[in-house]
C-alpha cells in the first residue's frame, strides 16, 4: 500500500511529530486525499460522504478560488505502523491514517494544477463538488458562520494568506 501527504511545500524529506499539538504524523492512503490537503485553505470544505470525496461550495465560485491554477505536491511515505483514524475525528475523511513517529519521504510528484486533477477525479465519479446554489441557505449560513468564526481569531497574515477572508 502507498502513503501520501499533500502539501504546498517544495522541500520536504521528512514528516515530523513535531509539527502537530499531539504528537502524530498523519498520512492518507489515498492520493485523492491528499490532493485536497494541497487545496485546502480553512477549516476543510474537503470530507469524506458515502464513499467519495466531496467539496461543499459555501460560498458562490469559492471552489475555483481556492484550487484552480493551485500546484503543490504529492508526497509519497515510508511504510509505518500507521493506525487508521476515525473519519469522525477533525479529518473528516476516509483513509486517514496517523503514526507517533517521525515518517521519511521516498517520492515526490509535483501537481501543476490542483484543479485539473480533482476535475478528473470527478469524471471517474470519485470525486463530487456540491455546489453553492444546490446547498440549503440556512446550511450555508450556518456553515459559512462556523468559518467566520474563526477567521475573526485569527491573525491578519493567516486571514490574508488564506481563503478565510472570504467569510469576514
Amino acid at each position: 500500500m502507498k502513503y501520501y501527504h499533500g502539501s504546498l511545500s517544495p522541500e520536504i524529506k521528512e514528516l515530523t511529530t513535531q509539527h502537530s499539538k499531539d504528537g502524530y504524523v498523519y498520512v492518507t492512503s489515498d492520493r485523492l486525499v491528499a490532493l485536497t490537503y494541497i487545496a485546502r485553505s480553512f477549516p476543510n470544505m474537503f470530507f469524506s460522504k458515502n464513499g467519495k470525496e466531496v467539496f461543499w461550495e459555501l460560498k458562490e465560485g469559492l471552489f475555483e478560488a481556492m484550487v484552480k491554477g493551485k500546484s503543490g505536491y504529492i508526497y509519497t511515505l515510508e511504510d509505518k505502523p500507521y493506525e487508521e483514524i476515525p473519519q469522525s475525528n477533525n479529518c473528516g475523511h476516509q483513509h486517514c491514517l496517523r503514526v507517533k513517529e517521525n515518517v521519511k519521504v521516498v517520492g515526490r510528484e509535483f501537481v501543476e494544477d490542483v484543479y485539473v486533477e480533482l476535475m478528473n477525479y470527478a469524471e471517474k465519479g470519485e470525486f463530487e463538488i456540491i455546489r453553492f446554489e444546490t446547498i440549503p441557505q440556512e446550511v450555508r449560513e450556518r456553515e459559512a458562520n462556523k468559518i467566520r468564526d474563526i477567521a475573526l481569531t485569527l491573525p491578519k497574515e493567516e486571514l490574508e494568506q488564506y481563503h478565510w477572508k472570504l467569510f469576514l
